[in-house]
């Protein structure tokens, strides 16, 4: 329990900055950054740190956004010889891809709003948004939605039930 309280206190110390840089990382798809623990995690911290549930939401929406808009801006200007470069030829992260890719050319930002509820596409879906070259304001206007009620859902678990995650009723944090 004595690590589980320096990771508060640092969060107390560096919480938002530190929760934006992740946020970041994660929507831009660096590995070892699972929004299913870490967005949860976040939430626990908040509760426990004293820091305000909706300014983190806020924090971690804002960044997340921000490294969507750079995942896209990269694909957009860079398109599909740059994606190849980088991801190669990874057939798993190409299916997903062009599975995203087939939603947002027959459904445009209300799909692409819903990629972004779906693991795995949901921070996938803005290469072939970049790909598609989307319009930016539809992008940012359906990701913003899609962006806010996860990260929302996933923190707001973590903080309402802090106490269960740290006293191992969820079997977490033991």
């Amino acid at each position: 329990m004595d690590s589980i309280q320096n990771v508060i206190k640092l969060f107390e110390q560096y919480g938002l900055p530190m929760m934006a840089t992740v946020f970041f990382c994660e929507y831009l798809n660096l590995p070892g950054f699972p929004a299913g623990i870490i967005m949860p995690a976040v939430g626990v911290l908040l509760a426990q740190s004293g820091h305000n549930l909706i300014l983190g939401i806020a924090v971690s929406v804002l960044a997340g956004l921000v490294g969507s808009i750079v995942m896209y801006g990269i694909c957009y200007f860079g398109g599909a010889p740059l994606l190849n470069k980088f991801f190669g030829k990874s057939k798993k992260f190409h299916d997903f891809v062009n599975q995203c890719h087939k939603r947002l050319e027959h459904g445009g930002g209300k799909a692409l709003m819903i990629c972004r509820l779906i693991p795995m596409l949901r921070t996938i879906v803005s290469i072939p948004a970049g790909l598609l070259q989307m319009d930016i304001r539809e992008y940012i206007i359906y990701s913003s939605i899609g962006i806010t009620i996860w990260n929302t859902v996933l923190i707001c678990t973590g903080y309402f039930f802090s106490e269960a995650f740290l006293t191992g009723t969820f079997g977490v944090l033991r």
